[in-house]
């Protein structure tokens, strides 16, 4: 299956208007295993607590992390104000339900999100200055029905000082497997506006070559779940850690709201979710840092909570 924005992870030359970022966002070109991740095996505790999300009016797929009570902790930028056709897939692969849409319905994997509770200094790319100002990018969504048998609520790491630079972390998530990146030639192309508006041509202002550049994106790949580990880079603010990933394994579209685990013995801990990266998935991805955000998580699952 190739997307061109089917799949969803909040990326700084992601919008669809020209923006001004650093030039050491650009990647090119990629090689066609960008994420190089295995699949997630059905008894594993990783296939056990992270699920898919769906928005039917957006087409968008997105990743989450189950918490009790029927909530699923995600990033902020999956969610929309309408909640009525998002739903919450319990499936390693979502692709045959989420292209049957009764099937979606009706499927006993699929449950339908009921209510929402979105950071509110929450930022998309545009409006942050640097890396030491959070995007805020976490967001609960509460789903009706229960959990199936075969799942169960993520294990937070409760001690983050063992996050150190360098430490391989395991990421997972619905993402796709391969994203190419190509520079449009914006003397040769005509409505260039109009492809930018579709969502297919990205551009940016390079501030080195004094001019607009401009890139289209290939996106391809099954929406299965699956994992790879990667490097953490540093970290940027108390909210965020930076992963730094390379062209062959990492995050990338489709795996916003994904969780990040450390293993411990058989054990696995989560200690972040998906935030946003760069274009071409084969720089950096930000992290929201679970810990970080606690108290934020256990007032407002309690405000979730008697929902039904």
């Amino acid at each position: 299956m190739k997307l061109v924005k089917l799949l969803t992870i909040l990326f700084v030359l992601s919008s669809a208007a020209c923006t001004q970022v650093g030039h050491d966002s650009l990647q090119t070109r990629n090689s066609e295993q960008i994420i190089g991740g295995k699949l997630v095996k059905k008894d594993s505790p990783i296939a056990r607590s992270t699920v898919g999300i769906y928005d039917v009016n957006t087409s968008m797929i997105c990743t989450g992390v189950l918490l009790d009570n029927n909530i699923i902790l995600t990033a902020a930028h999956c969610l929309t104000p309408n909640l009525d056709e998002t739903f919450v897939v319990f499936a390693r692969d979502m692709d045959p339900i989420i292209e049957d849409y009764d099937l979606l319905h009706k499927s006993p994997n699929t449950r339908r999100a009921l209510a929402a509770v979105v950071h509110r200094e929450f930022k998309v790319p545009e409006e942050i200055r640097g890396t030491n100002n959070p995007a805020n990018d976490i967001a609960l969504l509460k789903f009706k029905g229960s959990v199936p048998k075969d799942y169960k609520a993520a294990r937070i790491l409760q001690n983050p000082s063992s996050l150190k630079a360098g430490l391989s972390t395991i990421v997972a998530g619905y993402g796709v497997e391969s994203d190419e990146v190509t520079e449009i030639d914006t003397t040769q192309t005509e409505d260039l506006q109009a492809l930018i508006d579709e969502g297919v041509a990205i551009c940016y202002f390079d501030d080195e070559e004094n001019k607009e550049r401009c890139f289209s994106e290939e996106l391809s790949g099954p929406a299965v779940l699956k994992s790879t580990s990667v490097k953490i880079g540093s970290f940027p603010n108390p909210f965020e850690v930076i992963l730094s990933q390379d062209k062959t394994h990492g995050p990338c579209l489709g795996d916003s709201g994904g969780p990040a685990f450390i293993k411990s013995g058989s054990e696995y801990f989560v200690w972040g979710i998906t935030s946003r990266g760069d274009i071409g998935c084969s720089t950096r991805t930000f992290y929201t840092s679970i810990q970080a955000y606690k108290t934020w998580i256990v007032e407002n699952s309690a405000r979730l909570t008697p929902i039904k």
